[in-house]
């Protein structure tokens, strides 16, 4: 993809002015998710309601990241009752694994959770 990309670039071009292969991919590893109508925040928020049903669930992106790709989670689900903060953080993960790891890697960190069970919040 890259090479079809700098097959564009005019002859004559000053080398420097042409863009590196890895700066391309790069480039268009983030670009298809950026220019979608889904954004990251948009395929977590999905993949967490599937796999928790949570009964209030914000997830955010960071203000100060161009690419979209740290994230914060505010979840309340039944599923967290009576598990520890670990076991709740490693559900979340577990959730939205595809988008850190997988095939579009869209997710670099998740910056905060905050996860409680319904008994909690009633608490508070």
């Amino acid at each position: 993809m890259a090479a079809m990309l700098l097959a564009l670039v005019p002859l004559g071009t000053a080398r420097a002015a042409v863009p590196s292969a890895s700066i391309l991919s790069r480039a268009l590893r983030v670009t298809p998710m950026l220019c979608a109508d889904r954004t990251v925040v948009d395929s977590c928020t999905e993949k967490i309601k599937a796999a928790l049903s949570p009964e209030k669930l914000k997830v955010r992106g960071a203000f100060d990241d161009p690419n979209g790709s740290h994230i914060t989670i505010e979840c309340v689900a039944a599923a967290f009752e009576g598990k520890r903060s670990l076991a709740r953080q490693q559900m979340v993960y577990k959730a939205i694994f595809d988008e850190i790891q997988g095939q579009g890697g869209n997710v670099h960190a998740v910056d905060q959770m905050i996860l409680k069970a319904p008994s909690e919040v009633a608490s508070d």
